[in-house]
């Protein structure tokens, strides 16, 4: 059974004891820890923790955001075409003042690029600096679709795969393929603020709602061409990250009204052209935002943030074969040793493996306290969990 084959019947609950991990989510700076303890320089590290198995592809198009480092990793611009200049207005010494990719000001640490910087502009402020900055999210900008991006390429993939593959259909992979689109209030947020965005909430709902009208139609249109060129998917990957440690940051009446009538037709569209997986990236407590997902027709959500207070088992308990689970492993389990991890692992994934629609992985980046040998651990005693053929 190859891996789109297990991806698919994990998703549909048919295949139980399968430990199919979706994403291994780790720091740059975690990795640059791990080239000192024994992780080739040279070697792509999700290639090396992936053991040769779990091998997830998106489709390399331009349609939700851009990675600002390497494997992944923040800061995430806001994927306008074309994009800003990155330009250091001022250097302060310890700290830079720098205008990003996306058209966003603020001041970052220099020694320390991972860590949160200090917002201090963003490019929409009004209806007028809207107006403006939605010229750059054009579903249609050539640049959104790079040339070849209809056929499986090798050279472009995250993951090793059998060589014949190469320049080959997209259709006939052997491992599961998705697509990350549409955000209907967190890339919002992220360009206007998330205290401007909070405001224009009360003070002008017609331009949120109109930027996510937009955000909609800039999906669907790219959605639209994915299809008509035959590429049938295994899943769709939306974003959001609207909740924080203690719930979410806007109201759910608000975020109903917003964002479950958009989903809604987005989802139905999905469906239409045959895909299974749905599903929702949203940091912090999720408690009150899962049962919005499923109104709006996603079937799953990552990554179940221990720290936060998320019980994944309540999840489960609470919405059964209707949500796929992904995450809810504690990072913080793998710089405690290896007794840690099995307890986590047994805590966690054996009893969640054994009923299908889980995906284990952990609940958030791996952070550089993590020790190499401790990660090789376990991904190598998740691996042990399967019980299935």
């Amino acid at each position: 059974m190859n891996d789109r084959e297990r991806f698919l019947q994990i998703a549909g609950f048919r295949r139980k004891g399968d430990p199919y991990d979706f994403y291994s989510w780790i720091w740059v700076e975690t990795i640059e820890r791990w080239q000192k303890e024994g992780l080739p320089k040279e070697a792509h590290p999700m290639r090396v923790v992936s053991l040769g198995q779990d091998r997830t592809e998106y489709l390399p198009i331009y349609n939700l955001t851009r990675c600002g480092r390497p494997y992944f990793n923040p800061p995430y611009y806001v994927a306008i075409v074309p994009w800003f200049q990155r330009t250091v207005l001022r250097d302060e010494g310890d700290t830079q003042v720098v205008r990003d990719e996306d058209g966003i000001l603020y001041r970052i640490s220099k020694s320390t690029p991972s860590v949160l910087p200090q917002y201090l502009e963003y490019p929409v402020r009004d209806r007028s600096s809207w107006k403006e900055y939605k010229k750059l999210l054009d579903p249609h900008t050539p640049e959104r679709w790079p040339a070849g991006w209809d056929r499986i390429d090798l050279t472009k993939t995250m993951y090793d795969h059998d060589p014949s593959l190469h320049g080959r259909p997209w259709n006939e992979r052997d491992f599961p393929l998705g697509m990350a689109s549409l955000s209907l209030m967190g890339l919002a947020r992220n360009f206007m603020g998330l205290e401007n965005y909070s405001l224009a909430l009360y003070e002008d709902r017609g331009l949120i709602e109109e930027i996510a009208e937009h955000m909609l139609f800039w999906n669907l249109e790219m959605a639209k061409k994915v299809f008509a060129a035959g590429i049938r998917l295994d899943f769709c990957y939306l974003w959001e990250d609207i909740c924080y440690k203690s719930g979410p940051l806007f109201s759910p009446k608000m975020m109903r009204e917003i964002m479950v009538p958009r989903w809604k037709k987005f989802t139905e569209f999905l469906r239409a052209n045959h895909v299974p997986v749905i599903l929702v990236d949203c940091d912090g407590n999720v408690d009150e935002f899962l049962p919005l997902i499923l109104e709006g027709g996603l079937n799953g959500l990552l990554p179940f943030e221990v720290a936060a207070g998320n019980d994944i088992f309540q999840a489960r308990k609470r919405y059964g074969k209707n949500l796929i689970l992904f995450g809810g492993i504690d990072k913080r389990a793998l710089a405690a040793g290896r007794a840690s991890i099995d307890a986590e692992l047994e805590r966690v994934a054996r009893p969640l493996l054994a009923q299908g629609g889980y995906f284990p992985m952990l609940d958030h980046y791996a952070p550089p306290d993590i020790p190499f040998e401790n990660y090789l651990y376990y991904k190598m005693r998740l691996k042990s969990l399967r019980t299935a053929a």
